[in-house]
């Protein structure tokens, strides 16, 4: 197989119920030029069968089997092993529009652009209701307009789905999803920062299928402290290269707003656990970390930063 233009990065782990669905809509793209780098994520369901069906009847399709290691370590593994010019992340449970990959090829080749955007449909399986994205219209928006959209979460989101990149923003810039939960919000914006521009379509190209399980919907503290790690790592990554006061109201804006989720997350944990011991202690370092994230520090370095705090999870309240 010569150089594809496109590699399309599908991280799999226990999605046997949707798996074929998304291959299926990955195969019938209308842009041909691509392969597709199925990453066995250690999964112990049957969801391999599925990838070997598709790897022998179509040889674009190629199997790389590892070790556990979560979302991030799987999206990297690929990323290493990818042949494209541009990369793609597509979720192992979402699907596509048949254009999805022609559109935002083109949108990239036309304008000259590092990074192109479409919109998207939240997909909820047990009503089947679809939900349209809030997104710009169909432009190109420069590097510093666009991050600053991207970090304040106005119309423009971290997901590294819904995405096409150029692959040496990663190559070029030694950038790697770090192994946490939100690392698209830690990379996305490091990936945007070194990009010239990005195509944004207004079409509804991906399905973003919502299920139980989700990030968010099984909230703990975990999550919690990683919501703020992954500012931390994008400010820090701003401040190392010399451009924080421009970007200083947005991250400001994106710290506060995460701040107030906080507090909802936090009270939230406690009333479930039955157990409000450290319930105070954890609003208190929540409001330490937000401090933290919007104090003027300059000495940073290119490495991934730590939290100085943490919110700790509340034990769970054994009924007598």
């Amino acid at each position: 197989m010569s150089q594809p233009q496109v590699s399309v990065i599908v991280p799999i782990y226990n999605v046997e119920e949707y798996l074929d669905h998304c291959l299926s809509t990955i195969e019938k793209q209308t842009f041909r030029d691509f392969e597709v780098l199925l990453i066995n994520d250690g999964t112990p369901d049957n969801s391999m069968d599925i990838a070997k069906r598709y790897a022998e009847k179509d040889k674009r399709f190629l199997i790389f089997n590892k070790e556990n290691g979560g979302l991030s370590d799987a999206r990297n593994y690929g990323l290493e092993r990818a042949k494209g010019e541009y990369i793609v992340f597509v979720d192992s449970d979402d699907y596509l529009h048949e254009d999805y990959l022609k559109e935002l090829y083109s949108q990239c080749t036309k304008h000259q652009a590092d990074m192109s955007y479409c919109r998207f449909w939240h997909t909820y399986l047990k009503s089947g209701i679809k939900m349209p994205s809030l997104n710009p219209r169909k432009s190109v928006i420069e590097r510093d307009k666009a991050l600053k959209m991207l970090i304040r979460d106005n119309f423009m989101h971290s997901y590294a789905w819904n995405k096409m990149y150029k692959r040496s923003l990663f190559d070029d810039n030694n950038i790697k999803y770090p192994i946490m939960y939100f690392e698209d919000v830690a990379t996305t914006a490091r990936l945007l920062f070194n990009a010239n521009k990005i195509a944004v379509s207004d079409r509804y190209l991906y399905y973003y299928v919502r299920r139980a399980g989700s990030i968010m919907s099984t909230i703990n503290a975990k999550k919690i402290n990683d919501l703020l790690l992954s500012i931390l790592i994008y400010r820090d990554y701003i401040i190392f290269h010399g451009e924080y006061d421009k970007f200083r109201s947005a991250i400001n804006g994106a710290s506060m707003k995460m701040s107030l989720v906080n507090i909802y997350s936090i009270v939230r944990q406690h009333l479930l656990s039955g157990n409000f011991k450290g319930c105070l202690t954890n609003l208190r370092t929540n409001h330490k970390l937000y401090k933290y994230l919007v104090s003027n520090i300059e000495s940073v370095t290119n490495k991934l930063p730590e939290l100085p705090y943490h919110i700790r999870q509340p034990e769970k309240k054994h009924k007598k």
